[in-house]
């Protein structure tokens, strides 16, 4: 059956709000499941560190916004990270997320929650392939096809994820984009309440 609403959602496996909208996402869909489907995207939120430029801090600068996040999402997450062991880049997680939902949805999105679980609350270094690899097996995946997909088919589909996101102009994660069999289109940025995601759902519905 076609379910009457899409939501295009765009991530990234380093945003702290991104980890914060899963359990608001998972009443969603259980409230709400049958209204919509979502389509996961990469956003690309850190390239590399120069994104920092000249600050002195570099990346110990996200760890000192994690506390404020914390507050704002309902649960403590570990900025030391950030100062211990710092990820290089979102990418090649992203790159992983992408080759893991090549096995389906369900293996892809239990591999995509215990990578950033370990980020956000084991203090792990999610940027590194010998942790992607070691949370590929705790997730259960078929790890011959997992590394061929990291360095093949999964680069492919996040440089795919980057240029649609870059052709929305996506700058703000989470972001989700919705979309009614009727053609009608709304789009909401940021840490976003139950109740407003469920209310933009009913809205492109009328």
């Amino acid at each position: 059956m076609v379910k009457p609403v899409k939501i295009t959602y765009f991530s990234d496996p380093l945003c702290s709000y991104c980890w914060g909208s899963e359990p608001i996402l998972s009443r969603l869909k259980r409230e709400r499941g049958e209204l919509f489907t979502i389509e996961y995207k990469m956003g690309g939120l850190m390239p590399d560190w120069s994104i920092f430029g000249s600050n002195p801090e570099g990346p110990a600068i996200v760890g000192r916004h994690w506390p404020e996040a914390s507050e704002k999402i309902g649960f403590k997450i570990d900025g030391s990270v950030w100062t211990t062991d710092p990820p290089a880049s979102s990418y090649p997680p992203s790159i992983a997320f992408k080759a893991a939902m090549l096995q389906g949805e369900e293996r892809g999105l239990q591999f995509y929650f215990l990578l950033r679980e370990r980020l956000f609350h084991k203090r792990v270094n999610i940027a590194k392939t010998e942790n992607i690899m070691d949370v590929a097996e705790s997730a259960g995946l078929n790890m011959k096809s997992f590394v061929r997909d990291f360095e093949g088919r999964g680069r492919e589909l996040f440089e795919e994820d980057l240029d649609f996101a870059k052709s929305l102009s996506i700058d703000l994660f989470p972001t989700y984009i919705f979309s009614s069999l009727s053609g009608k289109r709304s789009r909401l940025a940021g840490f976003i309440d139950f109740k407003r995601l469920v209310s933009a759902i009913d809205e492109i519905l009328l």
